[in-house]
């Protein structure tokens, strides 16, 4: 997408389609797409794998992927098409190999490499195709129709960097949303092997990540006392809820100053933070780090 006003001469590489519109394009090979299904069902295949689908769903294509459907005009479907470099700059398609990804452990592009996985498995997680809970299937589409909004309003100078964090914050949530199994094996988000109540909790947090949760909350939400839910945490994640929560947080936050330069106090209310001062001391305890430090390290950061 390009800016409307010439004098910023900005492109950024996000945009988001639906209906016809977006299905005469799903095959093109310069762009990845997250194809986010909302209503109907269908056979669909994808590269040589034959899937049903059934919505709210989501599919996650690279550039090379090919995919084809009688029963598209069965879906409402909408699709946002990027360019990973919307992400950072370093990204092109050539490093999305396990060589490279193995070169860049330690480094913040492999961080933002990662968050890529679901696109191109480069660090063996199997790529699926994912059957989403209601609230998730929301949640996805807000935060494609805030790329939109903002891509198409540019209502001030941030705009690049504010659609860019949104996106980031969808491949966030879809890193957490992600299922076992492969394209051939359609996998129900509620039938992992994680222990229930957690993934349950872990789901649920993931949803909320911008607002203020509490044992308390969470006591009440799943009918749990907070020693059985911390017990559970442990034992599945070796550490307590509350940490848990805070870790995600810190991940997303990272994400976002990593490649994008909107203001500190909104990065904070994005991740549940209304006091920015504390959120600079949390960021300073889990990166080691002031918020700005963290910013200009990861900008001079080198590809390998």
């Amino acid at each position: 997408m390009k800016s409307h006003d010439k004098d910023w001469n900005r492109i950024v590489f996000l945009k988001v389609l639906e209906g016809k519109e977006a299905i005469s394009v799903l095959n093109d090979r310069e762009t990845c797409k997250i194809v986010l299904i909302l209503n109907g069902n269908g056979m669909v295949k994808c590269n040589n794998n034959l899937l049903y689908v059934m919505a709210p769903a989501l599919l996650c294509l690279n550039h090379e992927d090919a995919i084809s459907s009688e029963d598209f005009n069965a879906f409402h479907m909408r699709v946002l098409f990027f360019r990973p470099i919307a992400l950072n700059d370093h990204l092109s398609y050539e490093i999305f190999n396990v060589k490279y990804y193995n070169e860049m452990a330690g480094t913040t592009n492999f961080q933002d490499l990662s968050l890529l996985s679901s696109f191109y498995g480069i660090n063996c997680m199997k790529r699926t195709l994912i059957l989403l809970e209601a609230s998730s299937s929301i949640v996805l589409n807000n935060l494609v129709e805030k790329v939109k909004m903002e891509l198409e309003e540019q209502k001030d100078g941030y705009w690049p960097c504010r659609s860019r964090s949104y996106f980031i914050e969808l491949l966030f949530f879809i890193d957490g949303a992600k299922t076992e199994g492969n394209m051939e094996t359609i996998c129900v988000i509620n039938e992992k092997n994680t222990n229930k109540l957690t993934y349950d909790i872990i789901q649920y947090l993931n949803q909320n990540i911008n607002k203020k949760i509490t044992l308390n909350m969470l006591e009440k939400k799943f009918a749990c006392n907070r020693n059985l839910i911390n017990s559970e945490f442990q034992r599945e994640m070796n550490t307590t809820v509350m940490k848990y929560f805070v870790w995600m947080r810190m991940q997303l936050a990272g994400a976002i100053l990593r490649d994008t330069e909107i203001p500190l106090t909104e990065v904070a209310l994005r991740v549940g933070y209304s006091d920015v001062g504390y959120f600079s001391r949390a960021i300073k305890l889990h990166f080691g780090k002031t918020p700005s430090d963290y910013r200009n390290y990861s900008t001079m950061s080198p590809l390998l």
